[in-house]
């Protein structure tokens, strides 16, 4: 059976190849592309000729039968993306999975990841972070990714679109939502742009300029106490004794806080 490598392509400048990355190219049978014509550029780039298929998002599970056959047959296959790690937001992981039950040989090339160059030069904790992928664009996903934001006690990276930025940044500052956020753009480009700030303060910064690709987002965790602390601890108490309703107490307190009725609820419901 054929080898299947996950390769990872530059997120903008082509000078990131690796020179493990262009052996493998070089290599193997086939490529499968999340975009044909990006990944004709790129082999262009290199110098290689290699039959390239398509894989994407609308034909994924067809795919995944032809390309267990490819590999019966002794192919040894490459998988790659636009730009950065294939998986990662992209098309694949349905795949890995289904080859892993074949006991196929997966070999995982290092290599470029906006999520990281972003996460490094944001200047927040790096000890722990969270990945959430594309905001959503609406629904119970966007409230819950909202909500998500406000509690973080973690660094947090997600990926937007250009055109949809400002209408992000817009509900950000709509929900007073304060953590610090750094925008990148163009990342490893000419033309690379790191904006930091509140929301508020990014859309009076950012330019209204056209740019293609996805941005990358690392937000600040949460900076509204998580907490009650001893004195809040002290005025449940009082207003206990004073037979206030707990649920009335978890609405004080709450709105001295920022903290959810619920969570201030559930702290001092024993006491």
């Amino acid at each position: 059976m054929g080898s299947f490598y996950i390769c990872p392509t530059p997120i903008g400048n082509l000078n990131d190849i690796s020179s493990r990355l262009n052996q493998v190219l070089s290599d193997v049978d086939i490529i499968y592309a999340e975009d044909t014509r990006v990944a004709k550029k790129l082999l262009s780039h290199l110098n290689l000729k290699k039959e390239v298929y398509s894989y994407f998002k609308g034909n994924e599970v067809k795919k995944i039968d032809e390309i267990i056959n490819f590999l019966n047959d002794g192919k040894s296959i490459a998988m790659i993306s636009d730009a950065g790690t294939p998986l990662i937001s992209d098309p694949g992981s349905m795949l890995v999975k289904e080859l892993v039950k074949k006991n196929v040989n997966i070999i995982s090339i290092p290599g470029p990841s906006s999520v990281l160059v972003a996460l490094t030069l944001s200047g927040f904790d790096t000890d722990k972070f969270t990945f959430l992928g594309f905001i959503p664009r609406s629904g119970k996903e966007r409230t819950k990714f909202f909500d998500i934001v406000m509690d973080t006690e973690l660094t947090l990276i997600c990926f937007t679109s250009p055109n949809r930025l400002k209408k992000d940044l817009e509900e950000f500052a709509s929900k007073n939502i304060e953590n610090e956020i750094v925008v990148c753009r163009e990342l490893t480009k000419k033309f690379e742009s790191i904006y930091r700030g509140n929301a508020k303060k990014l859309l009076k910064d950012i330019p209204d300029t056209k740019y293609k690709g996805e941005i990358t987002l690392v937000i600040s965790r949460s900076q509204k106490i998580k907490n009650i602390d001893v004195d809040n601890e002290a005025l449940a108490k009082k207003l206990i004794e004073y037979k206030v309703p707990k649920r009335e107490i978890a609405k004080i307190i709450s709105s001295i806080t920022q903290e959810k009725v619920n969570k201030v609820y559930d702290l001092i419901k024993n006491l």
